[in-house]
C-alpha cells in the first residue's frame, strides 16, 4: 500500500505540535512586520503578531519561498511514495500555481489541489483526504472531486475595526473615514476562494443576523462541517454558535484564527461558515 504525505501551509491555522498529532505536514509562510520578515510559527508566535497589530504596525503575509517548497517536497519524498499538497486558496495567494508548476518536476508523485479553502477548514479537509485515502480513493479521484465543487468553503467575516484594513492597504483611508462616520459595519464573504464585500449594515447585531441568514441558506446542513473562527469576542461567539446550531441542527466547532488571515483583517475579527464534507461529495 502506498504511503501518502498530506501537506498544507500555515494558513490552516494549526501549530506544528497539532499538525504532528494529526499526521499533517505544514509549510510555514513568511510574514513582514513593518518590512521586517519572519517565518510564522518559527521566528514569531501569534501573540507577538497580534501585539504588533495592536501597536499600529503593518503586518503582511506572502507565499512560502520556492526554496522552502522544494526542500519540503524532497524531504517528504524520502519517506513517502506520494504527496497530496493542499495550499491556501488560489484566490488569495499564488502558492497553488507555484506548487502546481513545481510538482511537474516530480514524475507524478505530487498532486496539488486547489480546494479554495483557508483557516481551520483547510485542516479539516486534510483530515478528510487522509480518511478517503484509507478507504482506497486515489489522489486523482480526490483532486477531481474537490476541484469540481465551486465552493468547498463558504464563510462570513465581520471585522471589528477597519483601521487595520486601512493600514494594510486593503481599503482606502477615505472609505475608512466614511464608514466610521456613518457607523457602517462591513460584512465580508469568502466564496469560491475569494474574499469580497457581502453587505454593509449599521450595527454588529445586524451584521451577525445577515451573516447567519446567508450561511444557513443550504438545502441540507448535514452535508457540511460548521465552524466559527475567532479569538477575542467570546460573547458574540456564544451567540453565533447557539443560533447556528438552532438553525442547522448541526454541531458547530470553534477554532482560533492563525496569523495568515488575521493579518488581513484585525485581532477582533469574527468569522463563521461551513465546509463541504469530502465523503459526501465522493459518494454522490
Amino acid at each position: 500500500m502506498k504511503k501518502y504525505a498530506i501537506l498544507t501551509d500555515s494558513s490552516c491555522d494549526i501549530d506544528d505540535k497539532t499538525a504532528k498529532e494529526l499526521g499533517i505536514y505544514v509549510l510555514r509562510m513568511p510574514l513582514t512586520i513593518d518590512e521586517e520578515e519572519f517565518i510564522e510559527g518559527v521566528d514569531i508566535d501569534l501573540t507577538s503578531i497580534k501585539q504588533a497589530m495592536l501597536d499600529g504596525k503593518i503586518v503582511k503575509t506572502s507565499q512560502a519561498q520556492l526554496g522552502s517548497l522544494i526542500k519540503m517536497y524532497d524531504h517528504l519524498l524520502e519517506e513517502y511514495d506520494e504527496i497530496i499538497h493542499i495550499p491556501l486558496s488560489s484566490g488569495l495567494s499564488g502558492m497553488y500555481q507555484t506548487a502546481l508548476v513545481q510538482s511537474q518536476n516530480y514524475e507524478g508523485r505530487i498532486t496539488v489541489i486547489d480546494a479554495k479553502c483557508v483557516c481551520y477548514p483547510l485542516t479539516k479537509l486534510c483530515l478528510d483526504v487522509k480518511e478517503m485515502l484509507c478507504e482506497g480513493k486515489t489522489p486523482s479521484e480526490i483532486k477531481e472531486a474537490i476541484e469540481r465543487v465551486p465552493s468547498m468553503m463558504e464563510a462570513i467575516i465581520i471585522p471589528s475595526d477597519l483601521n487595520y484594513l486601512k493600514r494594510g492597504g486593503r481599503i482606502t483611508p477615505a472609505a475608512t473615514a466614511l464608514s466610521s462616520l456613518l457607523k457602517i459595519v462591513p460584512v465580508l464573504s469568502l466564496k469560491e476562494g475569494i474574499i469580497d464585500v457581502f453587505d454593509k449594515v449599521r450595527t454588529m447585531k445586524k451584521a451577525i443576523e445577515k451573516g447567519i441568514d446567508e450561511a444557513v441558506n443550504v438545502e441540507d446542513a448535514s452535508q457540511y462541517y460548521w465552524m466559527i473562527i475567532s479569538d477575542d469576542c467570546d460573547d458574540m461567539v456564544d451567540e453565533v454558535k447557539q443560533k447556528l446550531e438552532e438553525r442547522t441542527h448541526q454541531k458547530v466547532e470553534r477554532h482560533p484564527f492563525g496569523a495568515v488571515i488575521l493579518s488581513h483583517t484585525d485581532p477582533g475579527v469574527l468569522a463563521f461558515g461551513k465546509m463541504k464534507k469530502l465523503k459526501k461529495i465522493l459518494d454522490n
